[in-house]
């Protein structure tokens, strides 16, 4: 999946394929952990949003996604 570079402190980057609802997040330290059932509107979110780090914890972490811990 290619995942593109965005501005935050501890993401590096992101990436998502619409057609899985598949959302994949890389972290600065190098963790990668890829989510499933994540609706395209939550994606653009994360993409909008100043505070990326707390999103994801606030909202995709506890959003009931499937969770795969893929690297890190």
């Amino acid at each position: 999946m290619l995942r593109r570079p965005i501005r935050s402190t501890s993401l590096k980057a992101v990436g998502y394929d619409p057609a899985t609802q598949t959302l994949e997040i890389e972290y600065r330290h190098g963790g990668l952990v890829r989510y499933t059932g994540v609706p395209a509107e939550l994606h653009q979110a994360l993409l909008q949003v100043p505070g990326k780090a707390l999103f994801v914890e606030q909202v995709v972490e506890r959003g009931g996604f499937g969770r795969e811990q893929l690297r890190g």
